[in-house]
């Protein structure tokens, strides 16, 4: 099967600007061949784009698709209620032209072979398994009133995190969350808005934990993901070695040249607090639930406009919990065109969270050999933001890895 497209202007996942002149050939899920005139087999299937714009799937760095709720407590659902749940989540977010999320936590093997098998028509997904935290971590959402040495079963905090204390604890819930099909490791290195009792300062986790962890996922030739708001959360993960710090809307100047220096990136999720702080009553936050929210929503612009003027290498996230309110995951371009350029969120996006992702030349660029994710979108997005936030309407195509989910072409 092949496919060509023409009458397209581009946007790579690289240039700021589109490309006008050129044809994108796919064969068999591959993009063939981009160029003036293409050489396709016979029988290609031809679309003319109209002279709309065609992107690189999207690439959302920062998703739970079990987050069903905004109450991450464990065994509050159902687990087949809540995985029914995740593939209308999965679903949704396809059609809003993310053909690759990374789920920084609950998701399972089994969620990432029902998209694979194509029982869930949903984005390609790369795991964490649970997330790591320390007992009285972000990801320990337990009731305070279990005894001493009273758990849950099998260490589980949350929904989307697993209770591990101590270098030898640490190291087996790594391996465990890697033999068990994780495609990267993701740590809580700071206090978060989502649990109740530990306050966004806190630093969480032992410099030579965070050390032990990076040395477990790198023995796998992966990588350590970590949710930090704070500079000292943020410098404590990155001089351990982590890749990856989710949030950071806290950070300094000189934390921002450490993880420029260490070549770290930063996954800023911005519409995860502003749009919790839009829905605070209908779910019922706590005051300390929202004074901590608001701290780290009014702090966001701020910590990406000074990893923004440090180099710091930036990704794209959303974060966003409740089945509700993932249909607002297009809000974070909007939000982010602030304080940058919509091409500079759109190449965070995509070529960006590639080479995060360690998927470099696969995912979010449109070039020989890269998987054919495919975008064919009403509007210039990168120079308008809002074009992602209709939930999908602008988006007349989408394909990915050669399969064609909507075509209104």
């Amino acid at each position: 099967m092949a496919t060509l497209f023409t009458n397209a202007r581009i946007f790579d996942g690289f240039q700021k600007t589109l490309i006008d002149g050129l044809q994108v050939l796919e064969v068999d899920g591959i993009i063939r061949e981009v160029s003036p005139s293409p050489t396709a087999p016979e029988g290609t299937l031809i679309i003319d784009c109209g002279g709309r714009t065609l992107t690189p799937g999207l690439i959302d760095a920062h998703v739970h698709v079990i987050a069903n709720s905004v109450d991450l407590s464990a065994g509050k659902f159902w687990p087949s209620f809540v995985f029914t749940q995740a593939r209308y989540i999965m679903e949704g977010m396809l059609q809003r032209g993310f053909t690759t999320v990374r789920d920084g936590g609950g998701a399972d093997t089994g969620l990432v072979q029902a998209v694979e098998q194509g029982f869930i028509a949903g984005p390609r997904l790369v795991i964490s398994g649970l997330a790591l935290s320390q007992t009285g971590g972000h990801g320990d959402m337990r009731s305070v009133l279990l005894g001493p040495g009273e758990k849950t079963n099998n260490k589980v905090g949350s929904s989307i995190a697993r209770i591990a204390d101590g270098i030898s604890e640490v190291r087996e819930a790594a391996r465990d969350e890697l033999r068990k099909g994780a495609h990267f490791i993701k740590v809580m290195a700071s206090g978060g808005a989502a649990s109740v009792t530990d306050p966004i300062e806190n630093l969480q986790y032992s410099d030579e934990e965070l050390r032990a962890i990076v040395e477990e996922a790198r023995a796998w030739n992966t990588y350590v993901m970590a949710h930090a708001y704070t500079p000292r959360s943020i410098a404590a993960v990155v001089k351990a070695g982590g890749r990856t710090i989710e949030h950071g809307n806290l950070i300094d100047e000189p934390t921002a040249d450490l993880m420029r220096r260490e070549g770290a990136y930063l996954v800023p999720t911005l519409v995860a607090s502003d749009i919790l702080t839009q829905f605070a009553d209908k779910y019922g936050f706590s005051t300390n639930s929202m004074r901590k929210i608001s701290q780290v929503r009014d702090q966001g612009l701020t910590g990406l406009s000074i990893a923004r003027k440090a180099g710091v290498r930036i990704g794209f996230g959303t974060d966003l919990l409740g089945i509700d309110l993932h249909e607002y995951q297009g809000e974070e371009f909007t939000l982010r065109a602030k304080v940058e350029d919509p091409a500079e969120t759109l190449m965070s996006a995509t070529s960006v969270n590639a080479q995060m992702m360690m998927m470099d030349g696969c995912i979010g660029v449109i070039r020989p050999n890269a998987y054919a994710d495919i975008l064919i979108v009403d509007g210039d997005p990168t120079t308008d933001a809002s074009v992602f936030t209709k939930r999908g309407d602008n988006i007349k195509l989408i394909m990915k890895h050669g399969k064609i989910f909507k075509n209104q072409l």
